[in-house]
C-alpha cells in the first residue's frame, strides 16, 4: 500500500485530465473542517485553517460547488473558513 501512496499524484497536478474525465457530469467536492483541512487537536477552538489550504478551498469553490462539513454551527464554519 505504502508504495501505491506513493506514486499517487496531487489531484491539483491533473485538474485537465480530471475535467475531462467527468465531462457531462457535475463534480462537488464536501470537505470537512476537523482533521481534513485542519489538523486534529485537544481543543477544537485550536483548529486553524491555513492560509494555502483556504486558498486551495477558495480556488475549488470558484470552479466546483463545495460544501464544508462540520459538527459546528454554521456561523462558527463560516467565520473559521473566512471564504
Amino acid at each position: 500500500a505504502a508504495a501505491d501512496e506513493q506514486s499517487l499524484r496531487s489531484a491539483l497536478e491533473c485538474m485537465d485530465e480530471i475535467e475531462e474525465q467527468i465531462s457531462g457530469f457535475q463534480l462537488a467536492f464536501f470537505l470537512d473542517y476537523d482533521g481534513t483541512l485542519t489538523p486534529i487537536v485537544e481543543n477544537p477552538s485550536e483548529a486553524k485553517l491555513s492560509e494555502e489550504a483556504r486558498s486551495v478551498v477558495r480556488a475549488l469553490s470558484y470552479r466546483f460547488p463545495t460544501a464544508i462539513v462540520s459538527g459546528r454551527a454554521r456561523a462558527t464554519a463560516q467565520g473559521l473558513m473566512q471564504l
